[in-house]
């Protein structure tokens, strides 16, 4: 499936010999065009401060499940149903692998990954990830 709306993450379908086939994206925005759509996209896990924003066309991408198991043991902010948030030790994810949906909040950045974690005091919180 090709990306349809900003947030969503994709790799390249058929990437060039000389690239990564694992290298993973976040569209930034999608720019339709009825003989050319195109998508802003910027590279995930570099280890650069400022990874570069390309454009590219729409075609050449599809979306990728994450992993989010990867997640167990690392601490992160929740946002819970309520409104409020928590941060602590992640202790289960609810689904394995995921479509994963970001989306640009006032003060970070809100995820579709639900998450059960356990904060300092032993209290386990359920919510979804929250990135700052």
């Amino acid at each position: 499936m090709k990306p349809n709306k900003p947030g969503q993450v994709a790799k390249f379908h058929t990437p060039l010999p000389d690239e990564n086939p694992d290298q993973l994206y976040v569209v930034l925005e999608i720019k339709e065009d009825v003989e050319r759509p195109r998508a802003d996209i910027k590279a995930l896990n570099t280890g650069l401060s400022f990874p570069p924003i390309n454009t590219v066309l729409l075609d050449d991408l599809e979306v990728v499940e994450v992993d989010t198991s990867d997640l167990v043991g690392h601490e992160v902010t929740i946002n819970k149903a309520d409104y409020s948030q928590a941060t602590g030790k992640v202790v289960k994810v609810s689904e394995q692998k995921i479509m994963l949906d970001l989306t640009k909040g006032v003060k970070g950045v809100e995820t579709d990954v639900w998450l059960t974690i356990q904060d300092e005091f032993g209290t386990e919180h359920t919510g979804t990830l929250f990135v700052n």
